[in-house]
């Protein structure tokens, strides 16, 4: 009896272990973003500059350049709205990767693999 006394404080702890986790996670993630965005930019306006200048640059410089700033995934297509939903269940339990789902296909596969031959040897 005396221990239930305690199961609102672990979740409440938990719970605010997580929020803060996640929100770690997202600061560092626009710390990244803030970085990446002001590297490109510099490397964009010193392009901007040579071409003002008048110097000449090649077209191989240019696109190295252009290389430089591109962001990366630029040509592939927008996430799907499933993935960039979290949910309070993805937030507590975690969410399930496609590796994972396929690791656990393969389990099943070789449980059923295995069961249909029991049964074929019992006949």
């Amino acid at each position: 009896m005396s221990g239930t006394q305690y199961i609102p404080h672990i979740i409440y702890s938990t719970a605010v272990t997580s929020i803060s986790m996640h929100l770690l996670w997202q600061r560092k993630t626009a710390d990244e973003d803030r970085a990446r965005f002001k590297a490109q930019a510099s490397i964009l306006q010193d392009l901007i500059e040579q071409l003002r200048s008048g110097k000449s640059i090649s077209d191989e410089e240019i696109t190295k350049s252009r290389n430089l700033a591109r962001i990366h995934g630029e040509d592939k297509r927008p996430l799907d709205k499933e993935k960039t939903d979290i949910g309070w269940m993805d937030v507590l339990w975690g969410r399930k990767t496609p590796a994972d789902l396929g690791v656990s296909d393969e389990w099943e596969r070789k449980d059923l693999e295995q069961i249909r031959k029991e049964f074929e040897a019992e006949r």
